[in-house]
């Protein structure tokens, strides 16, 4: 009979514990009683802060190293491309300096005596172009560099064209032999004239002026300058070409005259623009 009693009695305690399991489970997840699981749980975590701190203390370290060991490749890799960059460019600038500088050099020692005090800005021929209408070519220079249009081209030996356009950094330089260009020249016996083009690798024609005709005295292979006079768009005494040809029409006052350019553009890399406009 006690035996039965202690029986009953373990079975009722279990249950009472079982109950009371249950209904701990049920406030915990509807969160009543501040949710004893969860406090245990949170107890568990603070037990563990610190260990957990301090393994991310000493694995924060290592981690650091691997990222900035990943991002330095990288930045490493970054800054030599741009160190590579800049050196290609400082290499190309010099040596454009340095071809610029050598080709003035020649022309100074060839001389451009009929430049005289005139300021004169050295440029590169990038581009050649001509058609039945037009010759003409592109330099490397424009309006950042002080080239306007209307300014006078040469070369060693005399003149070469002048500045049609001028973009900020590039120009467009019309050749003698275009047939819109036009200058005045001066001719033996005190008569003036102008040298036209006729086109590419064609001779300038020229128009004498027969207002003031004098008897001329023309010699083949006399070389022909600018006249410099009043209005006009070039400077006096710069060479324009040699006389080619002469000839005098019967009852013409006025005789035909050709002349060959001095200067044969196509021999040339690097040209000069006198900065100078008509007073």
């Amino acid at each position: 009979m006690v035996a039965h009693r202690r029986s009953l009695r373990s079975r009722y305690v279990i249950a009472a514990l079982l109950l009371l399991a249950l209904t701990l489970v049920v406030l915990d997840t509807r969160g009543r009683s501040g949710g004893v699981i969860g406090r245990v749980r949170n107890a568990v975590a603070d037990g563990f802060s610190p260990l957990q701190s301090a393994t991310h203390d000493v694995l924060r370290p290592i981690g650091n190293f691997v990222t900035g060991a990943v991002d330095y490749g990288s930045l490493r890799a970054q800054n030599q491309k741009l160190r590579n960059q800049v050196a290609a460019m400082s290499v190309g600038a010099a040596r454009a300096v340095a071809a610029e500088q050598a080709a003035s050099e020649v022309l100074k020692e060839q001389g451009l005596t009929f430049v005289g005090s005139i300021p004169t800005r050295s440029v590169q021929i990038i581009d050649r172009s001509s058609s039945n209408f037009s010759v003409s070519l592109t330099v490397d220079k424009g309006t950042s560099q002080g080239i306007a249009v209307g300014e006078p081209v040469v070369a060693v030996g005399g003149l070469v064209g002048t500045v049609a356009s001028a973009g900020s950094t590039t120009s467009t330089v019309r050749l003698m032999g275009d047939p819109s260009f036009s200058v005045g020249v001066s001719l033996p016996g005190g008569n003036v004239g102008s040298a036209s083009g006729q086109g590419q690798g064609k001779p300038l024609t020229v128009t004498v002026d027969t207002t003031s005709l004098k008897p001329p005295a023309l010699k083949v292979g006399e070389i022909i300058s600018t006249s410099g006079l009043s209005l006009e768009a070039f400077p006096k005494g710069i060479p324009v070409g040699r006389i080619f040809k002469v000839l005098s029409p019967p009852g013409s006052l006025e005789p035909t005259i050709e002349l060959t350019p001095v200067v044969d553009v196509a021999q040339f890399s690097f040209l000069q623009v006198l900065l100078w406009s008509p007073p």
